[in-house]
């Protein structure tokens, strides 16, 4: 067998093996009176959407089918009228910003820095923290951001404990992924 064949099937198989890497599903998720939201769910997860009266946005959540639990919420943001509009770059940030201060004083970090992130449709900020004394039952991690999505913005929390790095990075890829559908406001 010659050199390249061996590399290349090296490189199929660790492809194919590699722990972080899991297929996703596409689904939509109904915005009143904004289209869809397009969000690739990573296999094993479940996801629902809870939608409040008066077509007001609906938050999905998200959580493991089996194993060790987390969490991954997410509600999209639209202005109330057409002159609000959608939240631009400095106001995305300094939202994730106060976020962030807000969760510094219970945090182990002490300063929480903000951290870029570049979507299909848009550009976002998240910020990650890890609680100082969680109590038994709560989450030791906590990723909390806001990115634009097309005619929308999409908050997010993601929490989770200690081993689940590879959620976390599956979530914020799905985040960063995430495509409003038939996009303009009514």
């Amino acid at each position: 067998m010659n050199s390249a064949l061996v590399r290349l099937a090296t490189v199929v198989l660790i492809v194919a093996c590699w722990p972080g890497m899991v297929a996703a599903a596409p689904q939509n998720f109904t915005l009143p009176g904004h289209g869809t939201l397009l969000l690739n769910v990573p296999e094993g997860w479940k996801a629902s959407a809870k939608q409040p009266p008066g077509g007001l946005p609906p938050t999905i959540g998200l959580a493991p089918q089996s194993g060790a639990p987390f969490v991954v919420l997410i509600t999209a943001v639209w202005g109330t009228s057409p002159s609000d509009g959608v939240p631009d770059d400095a106001k995305i940030r300094s939202t994730v910003t106060v976020a962030a201060k807000s969760a510094e004083g219970q945090s182990v970090e002490g300063v929480l820095s903000l951290k870029d992130l570049a979507g299909s449709s848009g550009r976002g900020y998240y910020f990650r923290a890890t609680d100082r004394a969680p109590a038994p039952g709560e989450w030791k991690y906590l990723s909390q951001g806001m990115i634009r999505t097309g005619a929308i913005a999409l908050t997010f929390t993601i929490l989770t404990n200690d081993g689940q790095a590879a959620a976390e990075k599956a979530a914020l890829e799905m985040i960063r992924l995430a495509v409003q559908q038939s996009g303009e406001a009514v």
